[in-house]
């Protein structure tokens, strides 16, 4: 009897990467049009929403809020700025009206000084995903008298997807602070854990803030928040997988100086959630009749396997060496415009990546009350501590924090922090039947024995085919066992 199957495959998709160029002036507040002031670091930090979907288009709005440290008259101080842009992406795989979901980097942030003001440039760089499917209804059975060869094929099945926010907040004494020039949070997901009828998902922000003291010094400090959010998503079970990815869409931190001097920080973390089943189902790849020609029509089944993200931490530590024309270092004012870049990330049985993480150390000299800037860049390249067997790598770098000590006067020792958080997939697909038709009788032998002479690596289904009668009747009429090493004797009685 004929057996159908409905497989309603989905897969998670980088649709395309899109590059947006932000920019805008800062006017520099001082009575002599900006003289004294010295550019010391930029930081930009991005928040992008999508606004339509059309057929292979992607339409966006974004917000670069821009922070830059300048030394004006011997005392460091915070501008900031937002700037608003909108841009579009573009993929033939994008459908109108899908549901997607953004992730936004700045991957370089560049400062100058023109005719009284500071311009301030970022790149961003924009990813779009969606989820992909199809519907197919291959056979898993045949009508009687016609022989199936099935197998099981794993493929993933979306159960839903949502976006959620989530608001932290935490406070933190802070010694004897005066003020708080500038402060930027980021997130990091370290599990998403599926439930009945809900996803559990895990995490941390952190807060870089920087801040001067009551004795004048510029200091920087970094507040980690973690929580749990618990989103109710009808249908989902604890076998599913859910595919999360968090951005800060705002934050703040206030300083507070009442019993005793506290930060007190908030933020709001938007979250995409995708949730995909892991499903196993039997198709047909082939069959025959020993009766009647059979005619058969193939569909192509997309399989997707998708394993739960992990957030490892590793460090990338170097050093840098001021240039001769620099002052010495004393201590370290603050360190400023983090990032961390993936150029390439591979599966070897382990994920491996290659990248830079770079950032702007501010310094100052005591003897010659100097501050001063020095850029540092580390290239890297390595295996994190993720084992998998899956064909391809998402992954994501986010820097957590930055260490700085100065071993000599010209050379400091930096460690930056890194969450890196792998999304393994294998994408392929298999080739089943999606109807088998039966023709004309075949005009079988006048023969009462069939002999067939196995080859290598022969298997039962093959060795049925070829001598005209079903599997079972194979072994139950041959000593030997498939798979066949080859020059096996195979008979079929044929009963006449």
């Amino acid at each position: 009897m004929l057996e159908n199957n409905i497989i309603n495959s989905g897969e998670i998709k980088k649709f395309a990467v899109g590059q947006a160029v932000v920019e805008t002036r800062v006017p520099i507040e001082s009575n002599d049009g900006g003289g004294e002031c010295k550019l010391l670091s930029a930081s930009a930090h991005v928040v992008t929403t999508p606004s339509e979907v059309f057929a292979g288009e992607v339409r966006y709005a974004g917000k670069v809020k821009f922070d830059i440290l300048v030394l004006c008259d011997g005392k460091v101080e915070c501008m900031s700025a937002v700037a608003e842009f909108t841009d579009k992406i573009t993929s033939p795989d994008i459908v109108g009206g899908m549901n997607v979901a953004l992730t936004s980097d700045v991957i370089n942030c560049e400062s100058a000084m023109e005719r009284g003001a500071i311009k301030v440039v970022a790149v961003v760089d924009t990813a779009v995903y969606g989820v992909v499917g199809s519907t197919v209804e291959p056979i898993s059975g045949a009508d009687d008298g016609v022989f199936t060869y099935n197998k099981a094929v794993e493929y993933c099945s979306l159960v839903t997807s949502a976006t959620e926010n989530t608001y932290t907040s935490d406070s933190v004494p802070c010694g004897k602070a005066e003020e708080i020039l500038c402060s930027y949070s980021r997130v990091v997901l370290t599990n998403a854990e599926c439930g009945d009828d809900e996803v559990k998902i895990t995490g941390n922000v952190f807060t870089f803030v920087t801040m001067r003291g009551a004795d004048g010094k510029v200091s920087y400090e970094r507040v980690t928040t973690p929580f749990i959010k618990s989103v109710g998503l009808s249908g989902v079970v604890a076998e599913d997988v859910a595919v999360c990815r968090a951005t800060v869409t705002d934050s703040s931190a206030l300083l507070v100086t009442d019993d005793e001097c506290r930060i007190e920080t908030a933020a709001t973390v938007q979250i995409y959630i995708t949730v995909f089943a892991r499903k196993t189902c039997e198709i047909a790849v082939d069959a025959f009749s020993p009766t009647h020609a059979v005619e058969t029509e193939a569909v192509n089944i997309p399989t997707f396997s998708i394993e739960p993200s992990v957030t490892v931490m590793d460090v990338i530590d170097g050093q840098i060496k001021l240039e001769a024309d620099m002052p010495a270092a004393d201590g370290i004012v603050a360190v400023g415009n983090t990032f961390c870049t993936v150029t390439n990330a591979h599966i070897d049985g382990r994920v491996n990546v290659e990248g830079l993480v770079g950032g702007d150390i501010v310094y100052y000299n005591t003897d010659r009350g100097a501050v001063d800037t020095v850029s540092f860049r580390l290239p890297f390249s390595m295996p994190i501590a993720i084992d998998t067997n899956a064909q391809d790598v998402d992954l994501s770098a986010v820097v957590t924090d930055v260490t700085v000590r100065i071993r000599r006067e010209s050379v400091f020792d930096v460690k930056a922090e890194i969450a890196f958080t792998a999304t393994c997939t294998t994408c392929g697909s298999a080739t089943a039947l999606k109807s088998v038709k039966v023709g004309e009788e075949i005009a079988r032998p006048d023969a009462t024995v069939i002999v067939h002479i196995a080859r290598p690596g022969e298997t039962l289904w093959q060795a049925a085919k070829a001598l005209g009668c079903p599997p079972d009747r194979v072994t139950e009429q041959n000593s030997a066992s498939a798979p066949y090493a080859g020059g096996e004797r195979l008979v079929h009685f044929c009963g006449k």
